[in-house]
């Protein structure tokens, strides 16, 4: 039990993640992810979801532990790599195929980030490699990644009460460790994978815990990442999904850049007030 003036020291422990300078839009509408709280990520199979979060905690430059059970390893450092040295995803695949990873080496040790690469983690393997993470470092993470929250195996045996479990295991891990827990998501499979997809066709309907929930998308055909909050928690959102923010898409580079939104008569299109 805390008194008003001890809760007030414990929240100022909650500090926002650093901004990026190509989500300045998401500071706009007051998403900031805070350490100690949940941010889901949401959005169809082929939105990007992976390889932005992967992005959006390297750019932070906070100690991320990644616990990537939708990427392999190969996948998932073949895109960070090209994130952080500018190549392309290809390019540094062809190289680790001819045995050429000092390359990179160099480069990824200075990296904060430490991936799990257990393709179907329990709860208590989750937590092991938390207390492992904190034996190596003396610290808990900054951030945590889960990705996805349906590859993490629960005791529970309906799926939807699984996912549930889940999510109030993710939540405890957050308030446990005051780190900034981001867990990413499916849609379900309607309407175009280009839009947004509605708050209410998130997969399992476990929209309750997250203070926070950006539904994302990608139309391959622009290169356009899209994204916007459906759940923000003291900031605005839109839970129809209708609204969007862009970003220009490189999943070749597997990275993201500043969008330039389309003008007229001296009238920027698109942008957030």
């Amino acid at each position: 039990m805390l008194t008003p003036a001890r809760a007030l020291l414990l929240a100022s422990e909650s500090d926002p993640i650093p901004s990026v300078p190509e989500l300045v839009e998401l500071d706009r509408l007051n998403f900031r992810p805070r350490r100690g709280q949940l941010t889901m990520i949401v959005g169809q199979p082929g939105a990007l979801k992976s390889t932005f979060a992967l992005w959006w905690a390297w750019r932070t430059d906070l100690k991320t532990l990644y616990f990537s059970a939708d990427m392999d390893a190969h996948d998932a450092v073949t895109r960070l790599t090209a994130c952080v040295t500018g190549e392309k995803v290809n390019a540094v695949s062809e190289a680790l195929d001819l045995g050429a990873e000092g390359l990179y080496e160099d480069v990824l040790d200075q990296l904060n980030i430490q991936f799990c690469f257990d393709s179907a983690p329990t709860l208590d393997d989750i937590a092991d490699e938390v207390a492992a993470y904190v034996e190596l470092r003396d610290a808990f993470p900054e951030i945590i990644v889960i990705d996805n929250v349906m590859n993490v195996e629960s005791e529970m045996g309906e799926q939807h009460a699984g996912l549930h479990l889940v999510m109030k295991e993710a939540h405890r891990l957050a308030r446990t460790t005051q780190a900034a827990v981001f867990v990413l998501h499916h849609m379900r499979e309607e309407g175009s994978s280009a839009d947004i997809q509605p708050r209410s066709g998130i997969a399992g309907k476990i929209a309750q815990l997250p203070e926070r929930i950006l539904g994302v998308a990608f139309d391959g055909m622009s290169d356009t990442f899209r994204f916007y909050p459906l759940k923000n928690r003291g900031g605005k959102a839109d839970p129809s999904g209708h609204s969007s923010l862009y970003l220009s898409a490189m999943p070749e580079k597997a990275t993201f850049g500043a969008y330039t939104y389309p003008t007229w008569g001296g009238y920027t299109y698109g942008q957030e007030s």
